[in-house]
């Protein structure tokens, strides 16, 4: 009912309108030809009477008349019209209201239909429902079978692995005490070995500081031996002939640089090897400029190898020599 008045609202209230216009139009005709309200009579009235005047209202009323049937025939083909739009308007609803009667049962056998299909569907899924929790149970019920062997396969397996175990466990209690005796007999082999290597290395240190203290004896009789022919040559002068036979050979490979002074003398450490070879030379005083140490570095340098002592006791590997050619 609501979707018929939301659908015709318009001609609602078109006709709504001519009906209050109709109802206007009547109003006005009612108030137009109501009769005049009489005139209260005197018992004695006098009357003068002007025939031109009675004409006149005579005429007014005829007018008033005229008019009052014309708005009663203009209202009336209003009405008419009304009429005609309310039969057009009423046929129009009532096509319209046969439409929709058509409409809803349309819909009404579209929803039918929906209706038989959704409750067919609805069968489908009940049924397909039914065949899955069917499936499902099955399912759960091969599964808990399979869980049920996993289980007892499980259990058999812990207890296999328990029973290794326990094996594993027996044969490595076994390997370690194994293990412990033959440590412990290795520990005693090892003791016994390092006893009597204690005892050798207490006997070689015994032999090998008997070796030294005698080798020290004959090191300090060489010594002493050598000490003595030193001192020896010495005292013969063989010492200052061997110095002087090298600062001489030094001099003699000196080339003068143009800034040594007369009075040059400077102190130089020489190291040798027992074959006379020049290893270093170092000058540790001098009153001579930098090129004249160099020089003298050079001269020694050019004097390798240095000649060999007249006796072999008299070799020193580092020598002081005092450079101081003649002026």
């Amino acid at each position: 009912m609501s979707q018929f008045l939301r659908e015709n609202a318009r001609y609602l209230l078109g006709a709504l309108l001519l009906h209050v216009l109709f109802a206007g139009i009547f109003s006005l005709t009612a108030i137009t030809m109501a009769p005049e309200r009489a005139q209260p009579q005197l018992a004695i009235q006098a009357v003068v009477v002007d025939p031109s005047q009675v004409d006149a209202a005579a005429r007014e009323r005829a007018e008033a008349r005229r008019r009052a049937e014309a708005q009663q025939r203009r209202a009336q083909e209003a009405q008419q019209e009304a009429q005609q739009q309310a039969q057009q308007q009423a046929q129009r609803r009532r096509e319209q209201e046969e439409a929709a009667r058509r409409e809803a049962e349309r819909r009404a056998e579209q929803e039918r239909q929906a209706l038989v299909r959704l409750q067919e569907e609805a069968e489908k899924r009940r049924l397909e429902e039914e065949r899955v929790a069917r499936e499902r149970r099955e399912a759960e019920a091969r599964a808990a079978a399979e869980r049920q062997r996993q289980a007892e396969e499980e259990r058999k397996r812990q207890a296999e692995e328990e029973r290794k175990r326990k094996a594993e466990e027996e044969r490595k209690r076994k390997a370690e005490e194994e293990r412990k005796r033959k440590a412990e007999e290795e520990r005693k082999r090892l003791e016994e070995i390092q006893r009597k290597q204690k005892e050798e290395a207490e006997r070689r240190r015994a032999a090998e500081e008997e070796r030294a203290r005698k080798a020290r004896e004959s090191d300090l009789q060489r010594q002493l031996a050598e000490e003595e022919a030193r001192m020896k040559a010495e005292n013969a002068g063989l010492l200052n002939q061997y110095i002087a036979m090298i600062e001489q050979r030094i001099v003699r490979n000196w080339n003068r640089p143009p800034s040594a002074r007369p009075g040059l003398e400077c102190e130089v450490r020489v190291t040798q090897t027992p074959g006379g070879a020049v290893l270093s030379v170092q000058i540790t005083r001098c009153n001579g400029d930098a090129a004249v140490q160099q020089s003298i570095e050079a001269a020694v340098q050019r004097s390798s190898p240095l000649p060999p002592p007249p006796d072999p006791t008299l070799f020193q590997r580092t020598l002081i020599l005092i450079f101081k050619p003649a002026d």
